[in-house]
């Protein structure tokens, strides 16, 4: 009877082994599961970047312009624009967008921030041109600004972009493409999500193409 209880049973050292096990499994299931909360955050982020990237353009085809930014935190453009060197910046004016994109995907404070090439503010026409102090320019890394190296996209119409989870400007030592992107000039970056060491960037991004806007413009009859 005594043999046949010490079979059917758990030693201490067999849980002390369980228990173990079951620390590691659970252990190894954080990581992953915090990861993938991230990657949903980022994803809701991004269709909500998206929509307002659509209602710049549906904003373009009634108005023929493009708003200017929202500098005083109520919601609306703030028009004339902001005569500063560079593009005009600021917040995205979601009530003059009649979206609800106050904040990002992680709430306040997260703001979406919005970049406008001066020359699409006034009646926009397929000369309608970005050079100069209004010219805005993305780039893969900050070292590559003022050049024509690591280029993604110039001379864009607009930039909608926001800070996401971290703001890694507020670290230090701050982590200059995500400083590059808040210091409002015309040069932003854009690159692969990056949780490394002092490299860390969590910036997302999206822009309004020319090309995209002259071709929805037309298409509507908006333009000849």
């Amino acid at each position: 009877m005594t043999q046949q209880n010490f079979h059917n049973g758990f030693t201490l050292v067999e849980m002390s082994i369980v228990l173990v096990i079951i620390a590691l499994l659970v252990g190894g299931l954080l990581t992953p599961l915090s990861t993938q909360k991230e990657l949903e955050k980022r994803a809701d982020n991004a269709a909500l970047l998206e929509q307002a990237r659509e209602a710049l353009i549906g904003y373009a085809l009634i108005n023929t312009r493009l708003p200017c930014p929202d500098t005083t935190g109520n919601g609306l453009e703030d028009a004339p624009c902001p005569n500063n060197p560079g593009p005009p910046t600021g917040r995205l004016p979601w009530i003059t967008l009649d979206i609800d994109s106050e904040w990002d995907a992680w709430g306040e404070p997260h703001q979406v921030n919005y970049v406008v090439n001066g020359a699409f503010t006034a009646s926009i026409t397929l000369n309608s041109a970005g050079a100069g102090v209004n010219a805005i320019d993305i780039h893969t890394t900050t070292g590559s600004c003022n050049t024509a190296n690591n280029l993604v996209a110039t001379n864009v119409p607009a930039l909608i972009w926001s800070t996401a989870k971290t703001d890694y400007t507020l670290q230090a030592p701050a982590r200059v493409d995500e400083q590059d992107n808040a210091n409002g000039d015309h040069c932003y970056v854009y690159r692969d999500y990056s949780t490394i060491l002092n490299q860390e960037f969590d910036d997302q991004l999206v822009w309004l193409s020319d090309n995209i806007l002259f071709n929805r413009m037309v298409s509507a009859g908006v333009l000849p």
